[in-house]
């Protein structure tokens, strides 16, 4: 299965709180209404941001030009591009897409879900959008990352406690975006699952598992693209 994770602003001169609406309450439900294409479609959420959020654990600017990251489930990249090629898709969901999102600023990956800690998916979730230093292949920061970062994490009981379940977002290279070459794609995103920012926040006091986090984010990382996203999820498609 693969997961098609889009990441847009809203549409220039809509505020937010008319961007949600309009999402949840007519772009969500057209979708559905398009059988053909509702059909294809294994999960389909909306993650918003909440409103003021910071990073509570480590710091890193918040992704604040983001209205939405949405993610949908297809059975694989084939059954997505086909999906987008119903007729109807075409006629009714595809213009009414332009009418909340930003298109120009908006950013879709293709990703692999890799399940780290196995849980319940809360409404709540902390999104971390990652990208490698240049000079380094996409695959090889994506098996360093797998290994190491779960690894320095795991020993803070703090970190392990405040969250539901944990996935890592492998983006997956392709034709019109190989090896991620263009810098406004990112290579990883991980989700976290939260049941309790303030108790996230708290394991920021675990010096030594922050400080082991901060020397892979120097050695992997480029440090100037890292964002996280502070979220509720809205399911559209269970």
């Amino acid at each position: 299965m693969i997961k098609m994770m889009i990441l847009a602003p809203r549409r220039h001169g809509m505020t937010h709180t008319e961007f949600r609406s309009y999402v949840t309450e007519v772009h969500g439900p057209l979708v559905k209404s398009v059988e053909e294409v509702a059909a294809d479609i294994r999960h389909y959420h909306y993650n918003f941001p909440i409103a003021d959020a910071l990073d509570p654990l480590f710091g890193h600017p918040i992704a604040g030009h983001l209205d939405i990251v949405t993610e949908a489930w297809f059975d694989s990249i084939e059954a997505q591009l086909r999906n987008m090629e119903h007729p109807r898709y075409m006629q009714i969901i595809r213009p009414d897409e332009h009418r909340f999102a930003d298109g120009e600023a908006a950013v879709m990956h293709y990703a692999r879900e890799i399940q780290v800690i196995d849980g319940e998916r809360s409404a709540l979730k902390v999104f971390y959008f990652r990208r490698r230093k240049p000079g380094t292949s996409r695959d090889g920061f994506q098996r360093q990352w797998l290994e190491k970062f779960p690894a320095a994490i795991s020993g803070n009981p703090e970190i392990v406690g405040a969250i539901t379940g944990y996935v890592q977002n492998h983006v997956v290279s392709e034709a019109e975006i190989f090896d991620g070459t263009d810098p406004k794609y990112f290579d990883i995103i991980d989700e976290f699952f939260v049941a309790d920012l303030q108790k996230f926040a708290a394991a920021k006091e675990h010096n030594l598992s922050i400080t082991l986090v901060r020397r892979l984010e120097e050695a992997l990382l480029d440090s100037s693209r890292t964002q996280a996203f502070v979220a509720e999820t809205v399911i559209n498609i269970p």
